[in-house]
């Protein structure tokens, strides 16, 4: 069975409506040699409209990936960082940016003009249990202390997932984050309410203890992130959404940063489409048909970011849970933006 399924008829035909005709942000990002990307570093305190832990190294990958695909191996861009979601948001919507790395793909959002590409992290809210704890799930919780932010989105989706399972806890609010931790880490409560990513960074400051902690695979509230874009340039949308359906694509056929060149005498013709050998899909997008091959040797497949910057070998140590192919268990079903 092929892994790569390839683009609708309509999807087709914009594209080619569009490889002639830049749109604004393309415009821009020509004019300038460069692609403006936001970062998102969440800071403790700073809001509570979001509740996403530190993704910057993440999203940094991204924005080079984005960047690569439009302008060509060396890129340039520029990286501004953001304290929370919706100051990246406003940027965005400002036109100060033309990439957001990661945002919440919503109804809010793209009611005001915003596109998304396909979701790169499955973020979502869960508990942080002690290993010593007989815990593996939510449920297994009942009775106990549990530590949140007052008014925050953890606290409402545990107390709505709380409601729905007819699971009780003892409730323990706090106002400020740097409090609710020194209360969890100190033995003072039995979990830790928060996002995975969240969750993720909290562990991994306290690096003496982190291995100690568990982070739950079960979630109460789905919290997905995508890169953003404004509405106004369907080719320079075209062009993330392929970079991201890639990244996957690369990852399903074993193409890594470091094989991404040995790959180009394969027979398989799904790899020689991936790497641009034949013409396809950089001629839609008005891009260097070799385009994928250059993205995968900046950044890697999904698979090498995941692990270099959320799972495995970062300090987060996030699981992949969702985030892993079809095959593997997760929801990312690959495809390749290629004229077969």
């Amino acid at each position: 069975m092929a892994y790569l399924k390839t683009l609708s008829l309509g999807l087709l035909a914009l594209l080619a409506t569009h490889a002639a005709f830049a749109g604004p942000v393309l415009d821009r990002i020509h004019t300038a040699k460069s692609l403006a990307c936001g970062v998102i570093k969440e800071e403790e305190d700073y809001s509570r409209a979001t509740d996403h832990g530190n993704r910057a190294a993440f999203d940094l990958d991204l924005c080079k990936a984005a960047a690569v695909a439009t302008l060509g191996l060396g890129a340039n861009f520029t990286i501004s960082v953001f304290p929370d979601e919706p100051a990246g948001v406003k940027a965005l919507k400002e036109g100060r940016l033309d990439l957001l790395a990661s945002a919440s793909p919503s109804l809010n959002n793209t009611a005001q003009g915003l596109g998304f590409a396909p979701v790169t992290f499955h973020d979502g809210e869960t508990l942080m249990v002690p290993n010593s704890a007989a815990v593996h799930s939510a449920a297994d919780l009942a009775g106990k202390k549990i530590c949140f932010v007052i008014t925050s989105q953890s606290e409402a989706g545990l107390r709505t997932y709380a409601a729905r399972k007819h699971i009780s806890y003892i409730w323990y609010p706090f106002s400020e984050v740097g409090e609710m931790e020194a209360a969890f880490f100190t033995g003072n409560c039995a979990g830790l309410a928060g996002d995975v990513s969240q969750l993720a960074n909290t562990r991994a400051i306290n690096r003496a203890q982190s291995a100690n902690y568990t982070i739950l695979a079960d979630t109460f509230r789905h919290d997905p992130l995508a890169p953003a874009y404004r509405s106004v340039d369907p080719q320079f949308a075209a062009i993330v959404n392929a970079t991201v359906e890639l990244l996957f694509a690369a990852e399903a056929l074993g193409v890594t940063r470091s094989n991404v060149d040995a790959m180009a005498s394969s027979e398989d013709p799904e790899i020689h489409e991936l790497l641009g050998h034949k013409l396809g899909s950089g001629s839609l997008l008005n891009i260097n048909d070799q385009w994928g091959a250059q993205v995968i040797k900046s950044v890697g497949n999904y698979g090498e970011m995941f692990d270099r910057d959320l799972g495995k070998d970062s300090p987060l140590r996030i699981d992949r849970g969702a985030d892993r192919l079809w095959e593997q268990g997760g929801v990312l079903y690959p495809m390749v933006p290629v004229n077969q």
